[in-house]
């Protein structure tokens, strides 16, 4: 590991592998790990993998600000500045693909190619309710019934949700149903990120950066460049991916079977299938 500076805020990255340069962005409440293990080295053997923790995540630093992901495109600008990297691709889950969508759009240089998985575009979708995937896990069901508020009415569920179930893990709460694919969900390690989730809610001003709406449908349909848009079928996110597939001339959309918004966890080796046959035409066809 070692850092990288964006303005006055050093994030931990991490390298593996060699060949073309593909860079993974987490999304919310996790860190580089989420990559580390599964998707990560099955790309090492043919390609240069960069990893790091979103500013508030992992060993990079918390500021008091600059969590939008617009804000968190410039890191990632940064971080490709930094080290030198010519990206066959970005590959990134949830908010982070928000940030990898933003960095794309304003780059001068932008990617030769966008993996985004599942990531909810907030232009695209400025609310989210239950209702557009009422699917969910045995312990997503258990944090909704220990969290006691009516989920049909609250419009921005997924950070809600997320926060509830950083708030209970911190006050105690253990669910009979163990997941180890959602965040705070197993062991100490949940219940550490937990509570740095809850200081990044509490102490920065990320709560109200990550509902920010971002580039516009003109500048999104300006993005000519190819994406592979990953979603699964039990996702809330499926509205973006439908905007998604109208606003960039170049996007497929693929659809995980049984799968909810960790399926890069849950389905790996779906993922790692899907993700290196784009990677290997995308290399083929710059070679060419």
């Amino acid at each position: 590991m070692s850092f990288v500076q964006a303005g006055d805020t050093r994030l931990a990255v991490q390298q593996l592998g060699e060949g073309p340069d593909v860079v993974l962005v987490h999304g919310l409440a996790t860190n580089r790990a989420f990559w580390y293990a599964n998707l990560a080295q099955s790309l090492r053997a043919r390609y240069r993998v960069t990893l790091f923790d979103l500013r508030g995540h992992g060993y990079s630093d918390m500021p008091a600000s600059g969590y939008s992901a617009d804000d968190m495109a410039k890191d990632l600008e940064a971080v490709i500045d930094d080290l030198g990297l010519d990206p066959l691709a970005v590959v990134a889950h949830s908010y982070g693909g928000s940030v990898a969508l933003e960095h794309a759009v304003m780059a001068q240089r932008p990617p030769q190619a966008l993996v985004l998985m599942d990531a909810r575009i907030n232009r695209l979708q400025p609310q989210q309710w239950l209702a557009d995937a009422p699917y969910l896990t045995a312990f997503e069901d258990e944090v909704a019934r220990a969290d006691g508020r009516d989920w049909d009415q609250e419009s921005q569920i997924g950070f809600a949700f997320l926060e509830a179930m950083a708030r209970l893990r911190v006050a105690g709460f253990e669910a009979r149903q163990r997941d180890p694919f959602t965040p705070f969900a197993d062991g100490k390690g949940g219940k550490r990120g937990a509570k740095a989730f809850c200081r990044l809610l509490d102490e920065t001003t990320a709560r109200e950066d990550f509902l920010r709406l971002g580039a516009d449908r003109d500048a999104l349909q300006t993005l000519d460049i190819p994406v592979q848009l990953l979603y699964g079928a039990h996702s809330r996110n499926l509205p973006s991916a439908q905007a998604l597939v109208k606003c960039l001339p170049n996007a497929q959309l693929h659809t995980i079977p049984d799968a909810g918004h960790f399926f890069p966890l849950s389905h790996a080796a779906v993922v790692a299938q899907w993700v290196g046959d784009f990677l290997e035409q995308q290399r083929t066809e710059t070679t060419v």
